[in-house]
């Protein structure tokens, strides 16, 4: 693994910090502003950057060679981060985020060592059910049997849209977003 990867699949990880977002008060007290004004900020600040970036011909480090004409990986982590956090359940949103932030580096590692084997699939599936049960029993109020399908169907489906390559929409989005909706849908 290069500096570059290395770097990606560290920043990654820190996505997993994102939900903390939750534990800022609605109205944040030093800023004066509430919390969701927050979340706008974010998104607009790195999708600024982003537009400067292929505007002016920016070279950012680990950025991917596929993406010096296209929008980055880390701009479609942004929005997934963003619309998860901004409308979807609080225990559904950190399930979805925190196991799309260690579950996507892993299944791309497992991928690139073992190619031809089924591990890439199982083993991402299983971390992800391992962080999402947890989180949804913990920060929720489901059933024990709710969670565990709950946990499986997300893991499932962020797992199956990370192995696809869809041309127009990073699986960085679709991995947080996509277990959001079908969580939410299942979640009783």
């Amino acid at each position: 693994m290069d500096r570059a990867e290395l770097f990606r699949r560290c920043l990654h990880g820190l996505m997993a910090f994102a939900p903390a977002y939750y534990l800022l008060p609605t109205q944040v007290p030093v800023l004066g502003v509430e919390r969701w004004v927050l979340l706008i900020a974010f998104i607009s600040i790195v999708s600024t950057v982003e537009g400067l970036r292929l505007l002016m011909g920016w070279k950012f480090f680990g950025l991917r060679p596929h993406e010096r004409n296209q929008i980055a990986s880390f701009v479609w982590a942004a929005a997934g981060v963003t619309a998860a956090l901004w409308l979807f359940r609080e225990d559904v949103a950190t399930a979805a985020i925190i196991g799309w932030a260690l579950v996507d580096p892993l299944a791309g590692e497992l991928r690139r060592v073992r190619p031809r084997s089924t591990v890439p699939i199982i083993v991402p599936v299983a971390v992800y059910i391992t962080i999402a049960a947890p989180v949804l029993y913990m920060c929720g109020e489901m059933s024990l049997l709710s969670v565990v399908l709950v946990s499986v169907i997300g893991a499932t489906t962020a797992v199956a849209v990370e192995r696809q390559n869809i041309r127009y929409v990073d699986d960085d989005f679709l991995m947080i977003v996509l277990p959001c909706l079908i969580m939410e849908l299942f979640a009783f």
